[in-house]
């Protein structure tokens, strides 16, 4: 036989190619199948998954074991009976002479299946016969012929069918329940990660990003070795080629019947997919017949793998992706009809982010207006922002003022006020020339925004009178709940608190009946900020805390939603002197350059305080904090939060012998409130400093007896510690505990022990000797105790040389006798020195001297001070 004729190169079996990886995994299989009584051995899979390949190296392997092989490699053309037999005749027998049968002559062509399967059992060999690209054969009286011949060929006959389907034979399905059937499917020639190695190795680093995109597919991963760049597939071809991935992809489509053409079409329009899903895209009824055979067809049809709905199909990853990026505008279906189908069809099935994706690209503004207001809706009330926002952008330009909206609500909640407000204005909304007419509930939505974009500008009275506007009991819930959100948190900012605790009651009720996460978040840091500005400290704490853990559970750890809510946690933290616990939630808000500028203002104070007492720059940041007060006091902030930062001002003008600054301050105070508790306090606290104790002790009964009125509770836990001080450095104890009694009381109700930071050590140490006579308040003098109380001040001009050698002497507890002996001055010189020494460290006794001057370090070196003598003459 001429092997260069064309009989000849379809009856040769193929030799193997250099550039093939060795798979000897698929050729052990195959001979486990052989062995295991396969008499048929079917291999099938989607072109280019090396099914020729196998089946050669295979049969080249059967050859060099003695059997004798027969080959055929068929086309279209070979789809006739005569064309056939006359192929099969030659590769069993090697002659072309006598093997012609005509297609029209049935008797003469069984003759001649007769004498081939004669001649199989009088040979008795071993015999491989091999139909490669078997799916060209679908002749009914071919494959009842062939029929014929492999249900009566010997045991010593093995008929492999490779091809991408298997053709409608009935003597496999009598085959198949014998168990002599063996299959090598395309999952078992998806190429494994060895064998990708084997053939990249040494010089590709990226062989598991190549695999996971190739999903195996032989014919991709060879294109891939053979090019140099490492993106090859999605590249044009290095010399001026078409891409790779057209390459690949395009000739292999255009080799399908046009159905499954259209139908891999829409699949990849809707991916993932299920029947029901190409049902409605195709507008058809047989939807499981239209995949199964596209499945069957091309071997470019996968089962989705992993959680949600079971029998979820997707096309190969190649194949999508060359659908998505180079398949030239003949490959598509008529897609704006299959988008415009699968819009509605999403929406019913509640995959909203789906369905905004087909609506945008229908084309159709009255589709995208409707999607719009149920599923851009939907995402928004979940919280999807991330999902919402790659929806939004997708679908890019629209005259939808619906979408428009929802790009600003997505900036807004993102943290990025700014953008929200280029957005409303580019839409002719808030700030914009042209607005338009929206839908319901947009209309209640579009004013919600106007009236955050004006609490961001600080315009909270404009922001009210805004709202007040609205009807809303005919709003939809999940709109009604956010218009009441917005409306409360101006009420807060226009200072209109009673009216805000009102509404937030209502909007935390509604928001707790709703699937809404966002609103019942807001309801919650509205209560939240309600009950920071009553100063009921554990309400704020746990409406924040919750508000934080509901944030978690929908994975908005780090959104800008919860800022406010980590803020509030921040300063209840603070209250009960965990300044760790404070600083690790102002972190949330601190640093994010899109805060509100409410929220960063008040971040920002917070900051400055947790940051003086380890910081180089205390007097900078005394400074800054004080000009935040004053511009509080000007601006009208709320007077407890003035009232705290007022007493921190104080606090680090004291340590930093500030006297000035705190004159200033103390102006600013008696100016815009008048005489509070708190200018007394502050001033009550210098004079103790100063060793004025029946002064301090009458401005802080005024105080205490709420003849002048606290601004903040926390004043007036001050007051009550600092009451303590002046009575325990009078040695006064009953007065002392009565004080304490007092203070603890307030801050165990209100949970708030910030005040007794204020009062110094010599409160603390109290608290500690005494907490038996306390059982009450064990909690409140645990949280002191922890507490590392700040240095205490040193007021005044500081110490004069013979004052820091007298204070180096007061911790050998000699009398005044004699260290005036010892210094040679008098007594009264002494006492005299003594009480500067006490007024400069603000303390009452030489116990309190020795521990401030230590904590201080103004003691002189012990080296330099004089030593007693032991002997003193009097």
């Amino acid at each position: 036989m001429d092997v260069t004729s064309v009989v000849g190169r379809k009856t040769r079996v193929p030799e193997r190619d250099e550039r093939e990886v060795p798979r000897p995994r698929l050729t052990d299989r195959l001979d486990a199948l052989h062995e295991a009584g396969g008499r048929i051995l079917l291999v099938t899979a989607a072109a280019g998954f090396g099914k020729t390949a196998a089946a050669g190296e295979w049969a080249r392997l059967r050859r060099e074991a003695g059997d004798d092989v027969a080959w055929v490699t068929l086309d279209p053309s070979d789809n006739r009976p005569g064309r056939f037999w006359h192929l099969l005749g030659v590769a069993l027998t090697g002659e072309e002479a006598g093997w012609q049968g005509p297609d029209d002559d049935a008797s003469l062509r069984m003759a001649m299946i007769d004498a081939l399967i004669d001649r199989c059992a009088e040979n008795g060999a071993r015999v491989l016969l091999v139909l490669d690209n078997c799916e060209h054969l679908t002749h009914r009286v071919l494959l009842t012929e062939l029929d014929y011949l492999i249900e009566r060929t010997p045991a010593t006959v093995t008929v492999m069918l490779c091809g991408r389907r298997t053709p409608d034979l009935r003597s496999l399905y009598k085959m198949d329940l014998d168990g002599t059937v063996g299959r090598l499917a395309q999952e078992d020639l998806v190429m494994r990660r060895r064998e990708v190695r084997k053939l990249f190795a040494p010089e590709r680093p990226d062989v598991e990003m190549l695999l996971d995109t190739t999903e195996g597919w032989a014919a991709a991963v060879a294109q891939a070795h053979r090019a140099t760049a490492p993106d090859a597939l999605s590249r044009s071809d290095p010399h001026g080629g078409e891409p790779l991935l057209e390459r690949l992809c395009g000739p292999l489509f255009r080799s399908y019947r046009p159905a499954i053409r259209e139908t891999l079409a829409a699949m990849a329009l809707i991916e993932p997919f299920t029947v029901g899903d190409v049902e409605v895209a195709l507008d058809r009824t047989d939807g499981a017949q239209l995949v199964a055979r596209t499945v069957a067809e091309t071997g470019m049809v996968v089962t989705v793998q992993g959680p949600g709905p079971a029998d979820r199909f997707r096309l190969h990853r190649l194949f999508g992706r060359w659908f998505a990026e180079a398949a030239p505008g003949s490959a598509r279906s008529d897609a704006e009809v299959v988008h415009a189908r699968m819009a509605p069809h999403r929406l019913r099935q509640g995959h909203h982010a789906l369905a905004l994706h087909h609506a945008g690209k229908a084309h159709d503004e009255d589709l995208l207006r409707h999607v719009v207001s149920v599923s851009g809706l939907q995402l928004l009330w979940q919280n999807d922002l991330r999902t919402l926002a790659s929806a939004v952008r997708e679908i890019g330009l629209t005259t939808s003022g619906e979408l428009a909206l929802l790009e600003c609500l997505i900036a807004l909640a993102e943290g990025d006020p700014e953008r929200a407000a280029r957005a409303a204005a580019r839409r002719g909304g808030p700030g914009g020339d042209a607005p338009r007419r929206l839908v319901p509930p947009f209309d209640t939505l579009d004013v919600g925004l106007e009236a955050q974009l004006l609490l961001l500008e600080g315009r909270a009275a404009e922001a009210v009178a805004l709202l007040e506007r609205l009807d809303l009991d005919d709003v939809a819930p999940d709109a009604r709940v956010f218009a009441l959100n917005i409306q409360v948190a101006a009420l807060i900012a226009a200072a209109r608190v009673p009216e805000a605790r009102t509404l937030a009651r209502k909007a935390l009720k509604e928001a707790a009946a709703r699937a809404n996460p966002g609103a019942v978040i807001d309801a919650g840091m509205a209560s939240a900020s309600l009950a920071t500005i009553a100063e009921d400290f554990p309400e704020a704490s746990a409406q924040a805390q919750a508000a934080i853990r509901r944030g978690e559970e929908h994975g908005l750890r780090y959104s800008p939603r919860l800022r406010p809510a980590h803020l509030i946690a921040a300063w209840a933290a603070f209250h009960v002197l965990d300044d760790d616990g404070a600083g690790l939630h102002n972190a949330f808000v601190f640093r994010a350059l899109t805060a509100a500028p409410i929220v960063a203002h008040s971040s920002g104070k917070l900051a400055l305080i947790l940051s003086f007492p380890t910081s180089g720059r205390r007097a900078e940041i005394a400074e800054e904090l004080l000009d935040r007060v004053r511009f509080d006091l000007t601006a009208g902030a709320f007077p407890a939060d003035v009232a705290l930062c007022s007493l921190q001002v104080a606090e680090m003008m004291l340590s930093l012998q500030r006297s000035d600054d705190l004159a200033r301050l103390k102006v600013d105070l008696r100016r815009s409130q008048g005489i509070s508790g708190e200018l007394h306090t502050i001033s009550a606290w210098e004079l103790v400093a100063s060793g004025q104790l029946a002064r301090a002790r009458q401005l802080l009964t005024s105080v205490t007896s709420e003849f002048v009125t606290s601004q903040s509770r926390v004043g007036l836990v001050a007051a009550w510690a600092l009451l303590a001080r002046v009575e325990l450095l009078e040695e006064r104890t009953f007065k002392a505990r009565e004080a304490l009694e007092k203070a603890l009381a307030i801050a165990a109700r209100h949970r708030t022990v910030r005040g007794f930071a204020y009062a110094g050590d010599t409160v603390r140490q109290a608290l500690e000797t005494d907490r038996h006579h306390f059982p009450r308040y064990r909690r409140e003098i645990d949280l002191i105790g922890r507490h590392a109380c700040p240095p205490e001040a040193l007021i005044g001009p500081p110490l004069t040389p013979r004052e820091e050698e007298l204070l180096a002497l007061l911790p050998t507890f000699a009398t005044v006798e004699e260290l005036a002996h010892d210094l040679q001055i008098s007594t009264n010189t002494v006492k005299t020195h003594i009480r500067g020494i006490y007024r400069k460290l603000g303390v009452g006794t030489r116990r309190e001297a020795i521990a401030a001057a230590s904590r201080l370090g103004v003691a002189a070196p012990v080296a330099t001070t004089h030593l007693l003598r032991p002997t003193i003459v009097r």
